[in-house]
C-alpha cells in the first residue's frame, strides 16, 4: 500500500524512532512510503527560512526522504495540503501526517490516515470502511 508522507510526518520521523511498523504491514500489507514533490519543495523552503532547529530538522527530513522514499508528482494547488488530499483521494492511497487539520480533511474524504501516537505508527481513522 502506498503511503503519502506530509511535511509534519517527515520532520517528526527524523527526530523520533517509530515503533509498530510491522503491525501496520501485517494489517495492510507492505507499506511503500512516498513523498510528494510539493513536500520536498516545502522542506527545502523550511531548510532555508526556518529557525535553526526547524531548519536542521527539515534538512535531515529532506535527506531521509531522498535516500529512502520515492518521490511522486502531485497536482499543484494553492496549498500543499490541497495537493495531498487531491492525490490521496484520486489514487486511493493512505497518508501519514501529524497535522490535525489535514488529518480531519483526509478522514472526511475517506482516506486512510496513519499518524504517530507515543512514537507508534497508528491508524487515525480505524473505522474506515474501505481499507484500501
Amino acid at each position: 500500500m502506498k503511503v503519502l508522507c506530509d511535511t509534519s510526518f517527515l520532520m517528526v520521523l527524523v527526530s523520533k524512532p517509530i515503533k509498530h511498523v510491522e503491525r501496520m504491514e501485517h494489517e495492510f500489507g507492505r507499506l511503500e512510503f512516498v513523498v510528494p514533490d510539493v513536500v520536498i519543495d516545502e522542506l527545502k523552503r523550511l531548510e532555508e527560512k526556518a529557525g535553526p532547529k526547524r531548519s536542521t530538522l527539515a534538512k535531515t527530513a529532506l535527506a531521509v526522504a531522498k535516500a529512502r522514499f520515492t518521490a511522486v508528482r502531485v497536482p499543484k494547488a494553492a496549498h500543499v495540503d490541497d495537493s495531498i488530499v487531491e492525490y490521496a483521494t484520486e489514487k486511493k492511497c493512505a497518508v501519514a501526517t501529524i497535522d490535525t487539520a489535514l488529518r480531519r480533511r483526509l478522514i472526511a474524504n475517506n482516506v486512510l490516515v496513519l499518524t504517530l501516537s507515543r512514537d507508534r505508527l497508528t491508524v487515525a481513522n480505524p473505522n474506515i470502511d474501505d481499507k484500501l
